[in-house]
């Protein structure tokens, strides 16, 4: 179960990043990314925490944008027209840009996978 404050903020971030008017078909994206950065916080970190809103609503940005550009690669086209050459590689790097801009944002608030190497003598 998702905190309803992380939820609704990660969703007005989202429309804000999208543009779109309402969450409406999408929700499962924003549940999607909200799970799993919930998934990834650290046991002490406060879940509720704006930057892990953003970071969230970036993630369904960047899925979102990715859906898009795979509809748009595959519109068909009718006899005799000239199918509109349409590429969203542009909004998906700057989505994943996002993505990498507010993770390092959150960094404090998540596990990390890093480890360390120590010379023992």
């Amino acid at each position: 179960m998702h905190e309803p404050y992380f939820y609704a903020k990660t969703g007005q971030i989202f429309q804000l990043f999208t543009g779109l008017s309402s969450i409406g078909a999408w929700e499962e994206l924003i549940d999607e990314a909200v799970g799993a950065v919930q998934g990834a916080c650290r046991e002490n970190a406060d879940k509720n925490d704006l930057r892990l809103c953003y970071y969230a609503a970036a993630l369904a940005n960047l899925r979102y944008r990715q859906i898009l550009g795979a509809r748009g690669a595959a519109e068909p086209t009718y006899a005799g027209q000239i199918p509109q050459k349409r590429d969203d590689r542009g909004t998906c790097t700057l989505a994943q840009a996002l993505v990498t801009e507010y993770r390092k944002a959150a960094a404090p608030l998540l596990r990390d996978g890093g480890f360390v190497f120590l010379g023992v003598r």
